[in-house]
């Protein structure tokens, strides 16, 4: 009898589901990122997974290397909760409330999941009325489906 592979679907998961246990318990944590003066505790090599940008400063010679503490500029503590969140969970909450702070940060931060998960949410708040804001909104962030999508309208 030949061997065969067998892939379970659930393994992925439950590794995602205890590396995000262990965040949230502070264990194992090998950097912490501070944002506004929060502190949010997380493992380098799974930013480094789903982060060019955390590849890149985690692996080159930039100063915050090997650095235990690691300042981000440019998004609030609610838009970096939610970014790791999806970066442990894969999951992202998009929201009118959050969006035009969450697809700069992703843009930021390298995060192609929430790029294009904060792109379909627009795409699918699309109206004559929002059309032009969300083309010239989509431009910015290079965004050229949701960019193409809002030009329909106008």
């Amino acid at each position: 009898m030949a061997p065969k592979d067998i892939m379970t679907n659930s393994h992925a998961k439950s590794i995602l589901n205890a590396m995000n246990s262990l965040r949230k318990s502070n264990t194992l944590c090998d950097v912490t990122l501070r944002v506004e003066q929060k502190d949010f505790p997380a493992h380098r090599i799974v930013l480094a997974a789903c982060s060019d940008y955390f590849c890149a400063m985690f692996t080159s010679e930039l100063s915050e290397k090997d650095k235990p503490f690691v300042d981000i500029q440019g998004l609030t503590a609610s838009t970096m909760e939610i970014l790791l969140d999806f970066v442990y969970t894969e999951t992202v909450h998009v929201m009118v409330e959050n969006v035009q702070e969450l697809l700069p940060a992703a843009c930021l931060l390298q995060l192609k999941g929430v790029k294009q998960a904060c792109c379909e949410f627009l795409e699918s708040q699309l109206y004559p009325s929002n059309c032009l804001g969300i083309r010239d909104f989509a431009e910015t962030h290079n965004c050229v489906d949701l960019r193409l999508a809002a030009e329909v309208f106008s």
